[in-house]
């Protein structure tokens, strides 16, 4: 686990560096120059599967994750989104708590999820 494998989901909160590499969410230690995973958050996300369009952005603090899911039956796509709260838990340790997840939004299949941006009105 301490090595990095290039992933384009990945997201600075609160200058911790977040990742989803091999279907796992990870922070970054960079006292101990290691990929730790994001604890507290099985069984409350999906397993991100290889194929899985999955992007990572800052909300207030918090980490939103956005994802997609084929319907193949309907050849279209569906966009999830989940807002996440962290919480550091001694030196080594960082946790996530779902907050709230929900299906946002249904494409056709040939669209994809670039950036997720936020904004507070």
């Amino acid at each position: 686990m301490g090595s990095f494998r290039f992933s384009d989901s990945h997201c600075v909160v609160e200058n911790v560096l977040y990742s989803v590499c091999d279907g796992k969410l990870r922070w970054y230690d960079g006292e101990m120059n290691k990929w730790r995973i994001l604890k507290g958050l099985v069984g409350r996300l999906p397993k991100f599967c290889h194929g899985v369009s999955v992007r990572l952005c800052d909300y207030g603090g918090k980490m939103v994750v956005v994802w997609d899911e084929n319907v193949m039956s309907s050849g279209e796509k569906m966009i999830w989104c989940a807002e996440i709260a962290l919480e550091r838990r001694g030196v080594w340790e960082m946790w996530g708590q779902v907050e709230w997840i929900d299906h946002v939004l249904t494409v056709p299949i040939g669209y994809y999820i670039v950036k997720p941006l936020t904004a507070t009105v």
